[in-house]
């Protein structure tokens, strides 16, 4: 049951915050897309019940997750996404391996807590979204150092 986890507004489907739609092994993060909190979503149930999505937003997850949440990311937007639609990913974002200082910093805050996590390389975030065939339309600068960065699935 998806009632409790989604709800529809003006043509949108808004998740409960913390919650993933995909079955990505966050099973403490709230309970989008299963409607049974603590278990894992799955996106197939979500297109069955739902449809595709035209829109999917991830904000500050990447740097603070290990890497295989962004692959499962880009792995279950590019099955829920529908042709032309959108993921926005919001965060701070290394490019060619560098950035500014104070993301410099914070990677190295991010790491020393637990490994796994840090700033990542959009270049590598676009090599494993064009994986799922979701393609780099562009990076937008935001406040504090952080991207907004867009992909359309093709």
């Amino acid at each position: 049951n998806l009632e409790g986890s989604v709800v529809p507004a003006n043509g949108w489907i808004l998740g409960r915050t913390g919650g993933t739609a995909c079955g990505d092994g966050n099973r403490d993060r709230g309970d989008a897309g299963s409607g049974r909190s603590g278990e894992n979503g799955d996106s197939a149930d979500y297109e069955q019940r739902c449809g595709f999505f035209d829109l999917a937003l991830c904000i500050n997850m990447i740097h603070i997750a290990p890497w295989e949440a962004t692959v499962g990311l880009m792995g279950c937007a590019g099955k829920v996404l529908r042709r032309g639609g959108m993921l926005v990913c919001y965060g701070p974002y290394k490019l060619g391996g560098t950035a500014v200082q104070s993301n410099l910093n914070f990677d190295m805050a991010l790491q020393s807590r637990n490994p796994a996590w840090g700033v990542r390389n959009l270049e590598d975030v676009i090599e494993i979204a064009n994986g799922e065939g979701l393609e780099f339309v562009q990076s937008v600068e935001m406040p504090a150092n952080n991207l907004s960065v867009l992909f359309q699935k093709s």
